[in-house]
């Protein structure tokens, strides 16, 4: 079995319309007998199957119509011309529901089934949004002859003309019907070719395309079927019309959102697709937009390019406005993933502009940032540059904590050599100034400092060289730098020349480690 998808309507310059099937059908003669169920029929679309027709009655093929009549559609002219075809055609009708199926049945040497939405009218066969479904079997299919039996036991009572509601198409019948008033004229269409109700005044007479060649497919095993050209980018009258009103959903869109990009999640995709089709008309080689689109589009700030680099630099422009702002009101910013001011990551995104620029991007951003009066080198995690920002901190601290102090500038100092003569004259000067002493430079853990003589005043004060009795002032101090020698005799060997034998010995018992084999 061979199942093909029969679509048109959508895609302008399709061929591979129902219409063009049905009338390659007609044309082929494997098929014998062929049986048209249908709700309407208008002249002109007969009139495109005409030649198939005469070519089928002229080879002794059997055709036979059937027809609804609802809706006042199925028109005088259209029965007559069947008549005048030689066509075998019955009408059915009853006031209970509408005769409304579209089944194109063709049987020979093997079978073909058209069917899906298509009445047989010029528009329903090749212009209208219509979508069908053929299948082609041979007599031997068992899957194909199981649809066939089911479509012909379902229509049995009119294949075999047993339905009180079926009357036979003659011309006295003809006259009758359009007499009462029960079947139109097209004899006033503005159109010939147009198939929309006479008695619908409001529908739009519009000239129809003209239809390429008929009879010209052949259902085959490996026909390939073309794929649909979307040509999006036509300026249609349609697209026209409907320009004004998609703008004005453009301009609501700002309105509500406060930007003229759309993002690819909103749920109006029609007016996301008109978005994204403006771009690609006005930067298109060889469509030209009209001049009025491109002056209204502007005028609510429209953006013709890529829409992520708009995106991307609107949200640029408010980290920059939110640096600006924690720089007017003198904030310490910190570049680091904790540092965030006004509840957003700004060190964070400092940060990453920094490590962008290191590889050549986003240079001119850096720039930017630099033009508000933020200094990069400030922020460095270089020793000078976090040493220079310590002894900052220092001088507006009040009542430094000296050891503290000392942990956080020297945790940064592995040697002396590592730093500039500048940076070393600043920490000796700011640390002087603070603590009256000079910062200790040697090879011991960088935050000590050499308090004997502090310790031996101790002594002399208290009669006690351990422990250190715990104030809120200096001796805190002291007492960690004395506890550390306590526990380590590495450490009071680079004191022990600094005491008199007599206070070694009582360092020793004091617990003090004072030869090689104590144990502390």
């Amino acid at each position: 079995m061979i199942a093909e998808f029969i679509g048109h309507g959508i895609h302008e310059d399709d061929n591979e319309t129902c219409g063009n099937y049905i009338c390659s059908s007609f044309k082929s003669e494997v098929f014998t007998d062929i049986t048209v169920f249908v709700a309407f029929i208008r002249r002109p679309g007969i009139l495109e199957l005409k030649p198939f027709i005469e070519k089928a009655i002229s080879e002794k093929r059997k055709i036979t119509f059937y027809v609804g009549r609802n809706d006042f559609i199925t028109s005088k002219e259209a029965l007559e011309l069947l008549l005048e075809l030689k066509v075998q055609t019955y009408i059915y009708y009853t006031e209970s529901f509408i005769f409304h199926p579209k089944v194109y049945l063709f049987e020979g040497s093997k079978n073909r089934i058209i069917t899906g939405s298509s009445n047989l009218t010029k528009t329903g066969l090749f212009y209208n949004v219509e979508c069908s479904l053929l299948l082609d079997f041979s007599n031997h299919d068992s899957a194909g002859m199981k649809v066939l039996n089911q479509l012909k036991d379902y229509f049995s009572p009119l294949l075999k003309f047993t339905d009180p509601n079926l009357e036979y198409v003659t011309k006295d019948y003809i006259d009758k019907l359009f007499a009462d008033g029960l079947i139109p004229t097209e004899e006033f269409d503005y159109e010939v070719n147009y198939s929309a109700k006479p008695k619908d005044s409001n529908s739009r007479k519009a000239k129809l395309p003209a239809i390429s060649e008929l009879g010209t497919i052949e259902v085959t095993e490996d026909k390939q079927r073309k794929k649909y050209k979307n040509d999006s980018l036509a300026i249609t009258e349609a697209y026209l019309q409907k320009w004004d009103y998609m703008f004005e959903q453009m301009k609501a869109y700002k309105t509500q959102f406060g930007t003229v990009t759309i993002k690819r999640d909103y749920a109006d995709h029609v007016l996301q697709a008109w978005y994204y089709k403006q771009k690609k008309l006005y930067n298109h080689p060889g469509l030209k937009m009209p001049k009025e689109h491109i002056e209204k589009l502007k005028s609510i700030g429209f953006y013709f390019g890529d829409g992520h680099i708009l995106r991307e630099e609107l949200i640029f422009q408010e980290w920059l406005d939110l640096l600006k702002d924690a720089l007017n009101n003198n904030e310490r910013i910190v570049l680091n993933q904790w540092y965030k001011y006004k509840g957003k990551a700004l060190g964070t995104w400092l940060m990453g502009i920094s490590q962008a620029n290191k590889k050549g991007k986003k240079l001119h951003i850096r720039d930017r940032i630099e033009a508000l009066g933020f200094d990069y080198s400030n922020n460095s995690k270089s020793v000078q540059n976090v040493i220079a920002r310590l002894i900052e901190d220092l001088y507006k601290a009040e009542n430094p904590n000296k050891l503290d102090w000392r942990t956080r500038f020297f945790k940064h100092i592995n040697k002396k050599e590592k730093l500039d003569d500048k940076t070393i004259r600043d920490i000796e000067f700011a640390w002087e100034y603070h603590f009256h002493e000079k910062p200790y430079w040697g090879k011991m853990h960088a935050g000590t400092v050499d308090r004997t003589e502090e310790w031996k005043a101790y002594r002399k004060e208290t009669g006690q060289w351990f422990p250190i009795k715990l104030t809120n002032g200096e001796p805190i101090a002291l007492h960690h730098w004395v506890k550390n020698k306590r526990k380590s005799l590495k450490q009071m060997k680079r004191i022990m020349d600094k005491f008199t034998e007599q206070e070694l010995e009582e360092l020793y018992f004091a617990g003090f480690p004072i030869f090689d084999d104590q144990q502390t």
